[in-house]
């Protein structure tokens, strides 16, 4: 499944957004991107970005991820504009159990605007295409917006580990949330 995975790693592309490999040439957009507090509230452990090499950091170790099977994530373009403005993908890559999780962020002015909905169908087609069998999502419990996003896409919620990661100096709980090739519906 992994190899598969990464032979066939390709841009994905709907009517409004094409999805493409990051590279470092995209450090100002998603130093736009990460450089905001709300987009970084529930990013992992990480502040938002304050200065560019951050953000050229984050976009060679995309690169990086790919040439390392690793992870592997895509940059969202808006094809009106060409404007990098998101990123989505995937990490945690279990071939035995033909298992990943799944990781995506917005530029905070393109929030509401159905985008996330539209690139995270398209890499989970992607995914189930490429012998994936189950999709997993780790979500803080006040993110709401992610988990309604995760539903609406088909992803059960499955639990709550209790105080699962250390984030921002504290212990806190983790909600997993998943889905099934089986359950797939677009």
């Amino acid at each position: 499944m992994k190899e598969k995975l990464f032979l066939n790693y390709k841009e994905l592309e709907s009517d409004r957004l094409l999805l493409r490999p990051i590279t470092v040439q995209d450090a100002k957009d998603l130093f736009e991107i990460y450089s905001n507090k709300e987009v970084m509230l529930y990013f992992d452990d990480r502040s938002a970005f304050e200065n560019m090499s951050e953000a050229e950091d984050m976009a060679k170790g995309y690169e990086n991820g790919i040439k390392t099977k690793a992870e592997m994530r895509w940059g969202i373009i808006l094809k009106d504009t060409g404007k990098l403005i998101g990123t989505c993908g995937f990490h945690a890559i279990s071939d035995y159990d033909k298992r990943l999780e799944i990781g995506y962020d917005l530029n905070r002015k393109y929030w509401g605007k159905k985008i996330m909905t539209e690139a995270l169908s398209l890499i989970i087609q992607f995914a189930f295409e490429m012998d994936v069998n189950r999709i997993e999502a780790f979500v803080e419990p006040p993110n709401t917006g992610s988990r309604v996003l995760l539903e609406k896409l088909g992803f059960s919620l499955e639990g709550t580990l209790r105080q699962h990661e250390m984030c921002r100096g504290e212990l806190i709980d983790i909600q997993i949330l998943g889905l099934l090739r089986g359950d797939w519906k677009y």
